[in-house]
């Protein structure tokens, strides 16, 4: 979809929700809108904000990326600020004709919220705040074919990362040691940066879903988690895999075969129309039938694109309804305490027949 197109998708929106513009913060909305790329470093730090009205689509930044959105958001007007933008936010408005202005509620901080509104009394404006939500990342959620592609080499570069340093794989070498190669084998590949800073957890660790990497060396015999992922051209990729150094015992072929028959259950039973919570519970009744209910604690997966999670969202708590075009994760995992876990992750798109696997990765023990 053209960014043109995306504009004219929002617009109907905006004017759905009687708004008169939207304030976009969100640095993955403000490229999707746009085509602006960089990233916010930390709270409190912005490269930019777009406002989009029926009549404007303004980028206003500051001096540190003025050439960056002159050559990235060609379609949009550039404004570079010096003092902020809520000093230069009144004027912004009034040239886009904007007197109800949506903002991101999930991107913008009560201390910056509090300045805009203060730079619009002082300024004698009668614009109207009002907090939205969610509604670029509704249209995110809908990939097209260009996005399908980059998703898809996001993913095999993961692929590609994974087998190397996994073929390099041995006793000794501590959690913190093969982070790092994934991440430099990722750059080396191509990658603009990791998806999100790799997982490595061997032994009682891994019953930690998301632990972060240690000195703990690897040692024969025990799991060890991978969780990773590769960014390419602003698009992600979230793989997990979970392997043994050695020879597994009993208990790690137990764990795995759930783990994979619940991986296979949810696979195989997807379709459109079910939202996230059915699509959960395909895989949680399997873990649940094998007596590890209490011990698969997180949503069975959750949407990618230009964020690692985005929607939909393929838990109980927020039943999203899946549609053809969403590309999402099923991540199914059992994890114990004293032991370590097990946790097998593939990408997908969803299509009218079902899920499509964009992974290749074969890196499945059949036990």
């Amino acid at each position: 979809m053209s960014l043109k197109r995306r504009l004219a998708e929002l617009r109907k929106t905006l004017r759905r929700e009687r708004l008169d513009g939207l304030l976009v913060m969100g640095p993955a909305n403000r490229r999707y809108l746009t085509g602006f790329t960089p990233d916010d470093g930390q709270p409190g730090e912005s490269s930019g904000a777009a406002l989009v009205s029926d009549r404007a689509v303004i980028l206003a930044t500051d001096a540190r990326y003025a050439l960056t959105a002159e050559s990235q958001a060609t379609l949009a007007e550039i404004h570079v600020y010096s003092g902020g933008l809520a000093e230069s936010l009144p004027g912004l408005l009034e040239r886009a004709g904007v007197r109800r202005l949506g903002f991101e509620a999930e991107w913008i901080s009560v201390a910056l919220r509090d300045r805009l509104a203060a730079a619009l009394s002082d300024a004698g404006l009668g614009v109207e705040l009002i907090a939205a939500e969610g509604l670029v990342e509704q249209q995110r959620r809908l990939k097209d074919r260009r996005e399908l592609a980059l998703i898809r080499e996001a993913v095999a570069l993961t692929e590609t990362a994974f087998q190397r340093v996994y073929r390099a794989l041995e006793p000794g070498r501590t959690e913190r040691q093969v982070a790092w190669e994934i991440e430099k084998t990722m750059r080396d590949l191509g990658a603009d940066d990791v998806a999100f800073p790799p997982i490595v957890a061997a032994g009682s660790n891994a019953a930690e879903p998301h632990a972060e990497p240690t000195d703990r060396p690897l040692q024969s015999g025990e799991p060890v988690l991978f969780d990773l992922g590769a960014r390419h051209r602003g698009y992600r990729a979230d793989m997990s895999r979970t392997v043994i150094l050695g020879e597994p015992d009993d208990k790690f072929k137990e764990v795995y075969a759930v783990v994979r028959r619940a991986l296979g259950a949810a696979t195989d039973g997807i379709r459109p129309g079910m939202d996230g919570a059915e699509a959960d519970a395909l895989a949680r009744e399997v873990i649940t039938e094998a007596g590890w209910a209490e011990n698969f604690g997180h949503a069975l997966g959750h949407g990618v694109g230009l964020a690692t999670h985005e929607s939909p969202s393929l838990s109980a708590i927020r039943p999203t309804p899946l549609l053809p075009g969403m590309v999402f994760t099923i991540e199914p995992g059992v994890y114990l305490p004293g032991w370590g876990g097990v946790r097998l992750e593939q990408m997908v798109v969803l299509e009218e027949s079902g899920v499509r696997v964009l992974n290749r990765d074969e890196t499945f023990y059949e036990f």
